[in-house]
């Protein structure tokens, strides 16, 4: 067992957090979260739908209570929502249970990734370069309280992985 019991990935959507997520559990040989999808699972609805029909402040209740819910288990690798990081108690439960590993990219890089997905709420009304900016730049100073931060752009999805263990290595 390793001093740390979980690796969360934060970011922003697009980032790479589910593709790198998939990748390192594999190598660890640990499990995959995925949260927006243990979301749905719980409320039986897509997160638009949970957006549409409760709004934001409902869908970010929900999504507290599965992180804590998911952040009791161990040997796993999370892949978070893009503003889980913005409420204080997600990123304490994080912390408690694991290493936060931030993944980062420019903002040309995630609005090219991002385009033409209808299931990311936030930019479905505008998916422009000025309101991805608008958006990390509010979410910036949560982004930046990881234990790491690795920027994704032009690299290999085995590569960002490979640097996630090497700084966790120690840990792991």
């Amino acid at each position: 067992m390793s001093s740390f019991q979980n690796i969360f990935l934060t970011g922003f959507m697009g980032c790479g957090k589910t593709s790198v997520g998939r990748l390192l559990a594999q190598r660890l040989n640990w499990s995959f979260v995925d949260l927006d999808q243990a979301i749905v699972d719980a409320a039986g609805r897509s997160i638009k739908d949970i957006f549409a029909q409760d709004g934001e402040p409902a869908f970010r209740e929900l999504e507290t209570q599965i992180l804590a819910r998911v952040a009791s288990g161990s040997g796993q690798v999370v892949s978070t929502g893009g503003g889980v990081v913005i409420a204080s108690a997600n990123r304490a439960v994080m912390r408690s249970h694991g290493c936060i590993v931030n993944l980062t990219a420019t903002v040309e890089t995630i609005a090219q990734r991002v385009s033409g997905d209808s299931e990311r709420p936030l930019l479905a009304d505008d998916a422009s370069l000025s309101r991805i900016r608008s958006m990390l730049d509010g979410r910036e100073q949560f982004y930046a309280d990881a234990d790491v931060r690795i920027d994704t752009t032009g690299k290999e999805i085995a590569v960002v992985a490979e640097q996630v263990l090497e700084y966790c290595k120690g840990s792991l």
